[in-house]
Order: C-alpha cells, then sequence, then structure tokens
C-alpha cells in the first residue's frame, strides 16, 4: 500500500493533458514557486480561473493543498473552486489534504463542503490515506467531519489495516473504538494485526492483540476531537 505515496507525489501513472495558459498558468506558476501572495493576486484581481486544470490534470487548490498553502486554499474556495474534482486517479483535494500532518487544511476543506466520505478510483476513502500516513490528526479531524472508518477499498483493506501498515501507534488507537471488526480480513487474508507484525510494529501487534470490545457488545462509537476520550487529549 505504500506505494499509493510515491505514485501521488510523483504523478507516474498520471497521462498528460493541455497546458494551461495565461493567467491560469501563471496561477499554477506561482503556487509550483510558493507564491502564495502572489497566487492569491492571480485569483482576486487578474480573476484567473480556479477550476483549471494542469497538464497532470490537477486544479489550482489541489495544488494549494499539496503545497499546504492554506491561506491560498481558502482563498481559492471562495472565488468557487470545486471540492469535487477529481484528480485523473479519482482523487479529491480532500485526499491530498489528508496526507499532511497538518489538521488545518483538512478542516478547511471539510468546514468548506467538502465530501469526507470521498474515494478514489482503487476505493481508497479519505481516511484511509490519512491513516496510511500515520496523520493521528488528521484522521481526527476526518472523523469529527463524518468519515466512515468501517468503508473498505477494492483490496478488502480499512482505514484500520491502513494505520497498521503506517505503525502509528496513536492512529490505531483512534480508529479502534469506531472499527466495526478490528480483525477483518482483506482479499489477501490478512488483517490490520497481520499487516502490523509483517512490518515489525510490536507496539500496533501489542494494541490490536489488547483490544476488546466495550461491554455492550459494540465498540462502534464516535470521538470528538475535543472530547477527553480523544486518545490524542490524553497525558502520555
Amino acid at each position: 500500500m505504500r506505494r499509493l505515496l510515491l505514485a501521488v507525489l510523483l504523478a507516474a501513472s498520471c497521462p498528460a493533458f493541455a497546458q494551461p495558459a495565461g493567467v491560469d498558468a501563471q496561477l499554477f506558476a506561482a503556487i509550483a514557486a510558493g507564491r502564495e501572495l502572489a497566487a492569491e493576486g492571480l485569483v482576486l484581481r487578474e480573476h484567473a480561473d480556479v477550476n483549471a486544470r494542469d497538464a497532470e490534470h490537477e486544479t489550482p487548490l489541489m495544488r494549494a493543498v499539496e503545497r499546504n498553502m492554506v491561506e491560498l486554499a481558502g482563498v481559492l474556495v471562495k472565488a468557487g473552486a470545486s471540492l469535487y474534482a477529481r484528480t485523473a486517479n479519482g482523487e479529491t483535494a480532500l485526499h491530498l489534504a489528508a496526507l499532511s500532518s497538518n489538521p488545518a487544511m483538512t478542516e478547511l476543506l471539510v468546514k468548506a463542503g467538502a465530501d469526507p466520505k470521498a474515494r478514489n478510483d482503487d476505493g481508497e476513502s479519505v481516511l484511509f490515506w490519512a491513516a496510511l500516513t500515520g496523520n493521528a490528526r488528521t484522521v481526527a479531524a476526518l472523523l469529527a467531519g463524518g468519515a466512515d472508518p468501517n468503508v473498505a477499498d477494492l483490496k478488502g483493506d480499512t482505514p484500520l489495516h491502513a494505520a497498521a501498515d503506517s505503525g502509528s501507534v496513536e492512529t490505531v488507537r483512534l480508529l479502534l473504538p469506531v472499527t466495526k471488526n478490528p480483525q477483518a480480513k482483506d482479499r489477501e487474508g490478512e488483517t490490520a494485526r497481520d499487516l502490523a507484525a509483517a512490518r515489525g510494529y510490536e507496539d500496533v501487534v501489542a494494541l490490536l492483540e489488547k483490544w476488546k470490545p466495550e461491554a455492550s457488545g459494540s465498540n462502534y462509537r464516535t470521538v470528538p476531537v475535543d472530547s477527553p476520550d480523544n486518545p490524542l487529549n490524553r497525558e502520555p
């Protein structure tokens, strides 16, 4: 599953699309160069097309998200940037935000109306991507925004599988209380515990092995980000 991250960063599998021109090309160039204020000016004063596509079929919002330009992303959203636009592989801007350890971008997009249940062409959800990269705070933000922790991708992997594969104890701890079946197997017959064991993540394996559902018989519940029950708010 980790090759997913390389595919995102390198866009190796994306076909080439037409290059943007004029002020739209300037907008993409400004974002690529990290010139956030210049990019904002092109949107607000030069009226660049906030839904233009570059040669990799990404929008200015997607590029801003990849560069972690939170303020520019806000400007683009207010100017009408689509939150539902997809990359050539079916990812939304929220998928890209899920790769960041900073939850601010995810929170901005979810508040603006981005779909926290969006899935790409491989059936991978936004939450799956956040879990795969071990971003516990981003996972918490997505759960608070309504992401479904029990949707598997086309290979049968759940967000808990992804979290176990990342080796992040905090992310696994966040997902366990809201996962209906922590022992679910993917299409290769592997559980989240199996993936953690294969990578040598002993702390994750121990956590998954000792996990017990609540006495009521159901361990499915949501945990608000600011709740004292949220593992991220507990003292180490």
